[in-house]
């Protein structure tokens, strides 16, 4: 049996992570959360906690989501990254940095746990193989 995901929600707005992780949890109740308020938090948080999948706000201070992306895809990690701004000019942008997905804020709860779901796969077989 597989562990349950472990999901990191980066984003410097309190109320949007409380809005992330209650999407995440509608997707998989078992799922496993940790926040960071920005992206040198995220990077910690990487280190230390080694999560499945990374939500990640563009537009933030100290290491906003650009920087997140490019200093992971830099340091060897391979886990999915799903982005998300209020801007759709950041697509182009953090996908070509290495981010899996984008989603244009405001998400729906369908659409977002659609996007889950593909970058973590609910099967067995699938999600053994990207461990």
């Amino acid at each position: 049996m597989l562990q349950p995901r472990h999901i990191l929600i980066v984003d410097d707005n309190e109320q949007m992570r409380l809005v992330l992780a209650r999407m995440v949890k509608r997707t998989w109740t078992d799922a496993s959360l940790a926040e960071a308020a920005h992206g040198a938090e995220a990077l910690s948080a990487v280190a230390q906690q080694h999560p499945d999948l990374i939500i990640s706000d563009y537009q933030m201070p100290v290491m906003d989501g650009l920087a997140l992306v490019r200093t992971l895809r830099a340091q060897g990690a391979t886990m999915p990254i799903l982005a998300l701004s209020s801007q759709p000019s950041a697509r182009k942008t953090i996908l070509a940095a290495g981010a899996d997905h984008f989603l244009l804020k405001p998400v729906t709860l369908g659409t977002f746990a659609q996007t889950l779901r593909t970058l973590l796969p609910d099967d067995e077989e699938t999600r053994a193989l990207g461990q």
